[in-house]
């Protein structure tokens, strides 16, 4: 309130200054430009100036708001096709998880030309057109993409690598993956897509080179990391590895795993003859350390170079396994190989008595006939089925160790 009353008193005194000099003199201006001529008193000339002042600052004011005006029209009609231009692309997205696939590509464009950031349409839409086969539409999504997002060629790398995989390009995403680890070397996607691509490329010296980056990084279920190395060493055992160094670089917990060793020395059993000795060598290494039923008959049915160290083998381990009806059938079996036959028998007969089964009555009954037991060796081939491997067998009646 003080300031008004101070406002109101400046304003008579400074009237009263400007009427008392009015009074005194009333000045004079002359203004003339070629043949026109103003006169007029200073007071005047000066109420005229502020006049002139306070209009142009008036058309100033106006326009200025005029332009406010059009900013703000302007500004709100983009930020409206902003708001259409988001709400189609949330509602293409919607639309392309319950894959409807032409009518989000449609939403998903539409909106591609007002949003922030169009990468994420033409990325969406590349993957309508890769999933209605419009492979050449989905080329040209990819790159718009890459010409409207300044730094998008990571993320458009990455999707041809995803579409070529699904194409079963294999061969041209490890390119494209290759690439991209050496500016990303820890990129989980990266990484899940080379391990994709090795596996189906049969690259299993790359995978297995992999594989402690995908464990330490944490990039797969365990349950998947669990599957590529049991993957991998199956097929790196089934390689050109050197049996002794194969089987020092299996990892600790697949020396205990069934499937994997069976296959292993099942395989070197079904190969030439030549590598029956590694097939012996792969059980010792295998039977020293993880006792498995299964691999200790296939140590009886292995024809190694030296049949007589695999006895002898056999035999120190029955020392620790007396009572092993799998080992005593071994035993049998290895002992016919080195023509041992009453050794067998006592061997064979060890077997039935600890465990009857087929395969040990069709080995006694076969050595009981051939041994010239008829009566007791028809007995026992009448418990047995199937077929017996072939083994030496005495070659008359009452034949000798």
């Amino acid at each position: 309130m003080r300031i008004v009353w101070l406002a109101i008193l400046a304003a008579v005194l400074l009237g009263g200054l400007v009427g008392t000099l009015l009074v005194r003199d009333a000045g004079y201006v002359l203004l003339a430009y070629g043949d026109k001529v103003v006169e007029t008193s200073l007071w005047i000339a000066l109420l005229l100036l502020i006049a002139l002042y306070l209009l142009v600052r008036l058309v100033i004011v106006v326009f200025s708001q005029v332009g406010r005006g059009q900013i703000r029209f302007s500004s709100w009609r983009s930020s409206r096709r902003l708001r259409a231009a988001r709400a189609q692309t949330v509602r293409g997205l919607l639309v392309m998880s319950e894959g409807r696939w032409a009518e989000a590509q449609k939403l998903l464009l539409a909106g591609a030309e007002q949003v922030e950031t169009p990468l994420i349409n033409y990325l969406n839409a590349a993957r309508t057109a890769q999933e209605l086969g419009e492979l050449q539409q989905r080329d040209e999504f990819l790159k718009r993409a890459h010409e409207t997002t300044p730094g998008a060629k990571f993320a458009v790398t990455l999707t041809q690598a995803e579409f070529h995989i699904q194409d079963n390009q294999f061969e041209q995403a490890l390119a494209a993956l290759l690439l991209l680890r050496k500016r990303a070397p820890k990129h989980a996607a990266v990484l899940s897509m080379l391990a994709k691509c090795h596996e189906a490329l049969g690259d299993w010296e790359a995978l297995r080179g992999l594989l402690p980056e995908l464990t330490k990084l944490r990039v797969l279920p365990q349950v998947e990391l669990q599957r590529l190395r049991k993957a991998v060493w199956a097929a790196l055992l089934l390689g050109e590895l050197p049996v002794a160094k194969a089987w020092k670089q299996l990892p600790r917990e697949l020396k205990d795993d069934e499937q994997i060793l069976h296959g292993w020395v099942e395989y070197l059993l079904q190969e030439t003859p030549g590598q029956q000795d590694d097939a012996e060598q792969a059980l010792r290494l295998i039977l020293a350390q993880h006792w498995d039923a299964h691999l200790v008959r296939l140590y009886g049915l292995t024809r190694s170079g030296d049949q007589q160290r695999q006895l002898v083998t056999a035999q120190s381990w029955a020392k620790q396994r007396p009572n092993d009806a799998d080992l005593l059938l071994t035993l049998g079996r290895l002992c016919l190989m080195n023509r041992k036959f009453e050794q067998a028998r006592e061997y064979f007969e060890g077997s039935l008595r600890l465990q009857p089964a087929d395969e040990v009555y069709g080995e006694l009954g076969r050595l009981c006939m051939a041994m010239g037991d008829e009566r007791r060796g028809a007995e026992y081939l009448l418990l047995s089925l199937g077929d017996l491997q072939d083994l030496p067998q005495p070659e008359a009646a009452g034949a000798a160790v």
